[in-house]
């Protein structure tokens, strides 16, 4: 076996024990240096982490179960990245909330949904792809209720509720795929397209990962969790789940269902024209900015659906950019909402009156993350959105392509009334106060943004060539240990 193919799962789940220990050992009465410590471990090791990724091997494998190729290595990139995005806004937020004695638990909750993240993209095994699905789901069904006060304990209570059907229901759907395959091993299955068995099974999955994605109709936990929870949690849950359960998708139906001759186009297309259509429209009438995301990344996760939908190593590539553009708009919408939250602002519409007065560099960056998700060009989430359904278009599916086009000017009514009361409605109140770290990652997020978006051309032709080999199954160095 080859470790390499989980360095980056190791390494993550290192740092976590180490911050537990440190969580553990640091006195409690050095407030100041407890807290110091807390975010600057996980910090500088999720940095030092996202670098070496880089460096990290590709094409090998950790038996016939487990895969690194260059499409997980994408998405593990994405999930250090969310995570840091994650822990940096976590700090002035626990500062603002008295959530400091927590903050060390709540560190290495992320590090462990993060590594379930990563171990769920590289997953080519039933049971290895469950064990990895609920790694992913556990710590954030306590993340969700970290404020401990009424709202954030029903809004933990409402994942915790939705996320056991949806393990139940993937648990019995890989339950009728090794009966109808014969093996629990993907690369090994022999499956028969027209067996009752293997579509129940189907069925049953797609509906499991339906919860975790939050594609409609499957997403009714998500507008009052995302409202109930802290928004760095919710910076790290909005985006990096769904990325990691949208590249297993991907990987089961480039290895397992197209060559199983199970075809899945219009089932998905419907999926991904439902999500599109109510996330779009139910955004429209929220003034609450966690709920009026939340909505929006129903819609969103609708256009990676479309991707999905056209069957192909473009979709899949393209999927892979629009999630890198996602993690970098919506992310950062959240860690503007945290530090509106941590300066005691209200996160809804009105308490966004006025708010280029009070916070200038706050404003421009929360304008440029609602345009990239509105789709406005030339921001980077402009191209993801376009190419996404350029991939829907080359699959013959015009009408979803139609659809998502005039969804798209419809998500810009809600998206620029928030940068109408940011920039044009007046208001008064006192100066928002940022803490250094958090602005800075703010602002970061936000010049990537609109960089990538004027040259978006090395990122699409580096997602297309790490998607190029789902299909057919890549082939992986495999050596046994002596």
């Amino acid at each position: 076996m080859i470790w390499q193919a989980a360095e980056l799962e190791l390494s993550t789940l290192a740092l976590a024990v180490l911050v537990l220990a440190c969580d553990l050992i640091l006195p409690a009465r050095s407030t100041d240096a407890r807290r110091t410590a807390l975010f600057a471990l996980p910090c500088l090791g999720l940095a030092a982490l996202l670098a070496a990724s880089w460096y990290a091997p590709a094409e090998v494998a950790l038996g016939p179960a487990y895969v690194q190729d260059a499409f997980a290595l994408i998405v593990k990139r994405i999930m250090l990245a969310a995570v840091l995005l994650a822990v940096v806004g976590l700090a002035p937020y626990a500062r603002r909330r008295r959530a400091s004695d927590r903050s060390g638990e709540a560190i290495v909750l992320l590090l462990f949904s993060a590594v379930g993240g990563m171990a769920l993209a590289s997953a080519r095994e039933w049971i290895t792809l469950f064990v990895a699905f609920e790694l992913v789901s556990l710590p954030l069904y306590v993340l969700a209720g970290l404020e401990k006060d009424r709202r954030s304990v029903e809004g933990a209570v409402k994942v915790f509720l939705f996320g056991s059907v949806s393990s139940a229901l993937l648990l019995l759907g890989i339950a009728f795929a090794v009966a109808a395959s014969g093996t629990t091993f993907w690369m090994r299955a022999t499956w028969t397209p027209h067996d009752p068995l293997a579509h129940l099974a189907v069925a049953l999955i797609l509906a499991g990962f339906g919860f975790k994605i939050a594609a409609f109709p499957f997403a009714l936990w998500v507008p009052d969790t995302y409202q109930a929870a802290p928004a760095p949690v919710v910076a790290f849950l909005s985006v990096a789940p769904k990325a990691a359960a949208v590249a297993a998708l991907f990987r089961l139906t480039f290895e397992v269902l197209m060559p199983a001759g199970v075809r899945l186009q219009l089932v998905l297309a419907i999926l991904a024209a439902a999500s599109m259509v109510v996330g779009n429209l139910l955004a429209l009438r929220q003034t609450d900015l966690k709920r009026l995301l939340a909505f929006s990344g129903i819609a969103q996760i609708g256009y990676v659906l479309a991707a999905l939908s056209a069957g192909t190593s473009l979709g899949a590539g393209l999927a892979l950019f629009f999630f890198v553009a996602y993690l970098l708009g919506n992310g950062g919408a959240f860690l503007v909402v945290s530090a509106l939250e941590a300066a005691g602002e209200e996160p809804t519409l009105p308490g966004c009156r006025g708010l280029v007065r009070r916070a200038p560099a706050l404003s421009a960056a929360l304008v440029v993350f609602l345009l990239s998700l509105g789709g406005i060009p030339f921001v980077l989430g402009f191209w993801g959105k376009l190419y996404v359904l350029l991939a829907a278009a080359q699959a013959g599916l015009w009408w979803l392509v139609v659809l998502g086009a005039l969804l798209s000017v419809v998500a810009l009514y809600y998206y620029l009334s928030v940068a109408r009361y940011v920039l044009i409605v007046p208001g008064d109140g006192p100066r928002v106060a940022t803490s250094v770290p958090l602005l800075a990652a703010i602002l970061l997020s936000a010049a990537l943004l609109t960089l990538a978006g004027i040259f978006p051309r090395p990122l699409v032709e580096g997602c297309l060539a790490a998607a190029g080999g789902l299909h057919p199954p890549p082939r992986v160095t495999v050596s046994q240990s002596p």
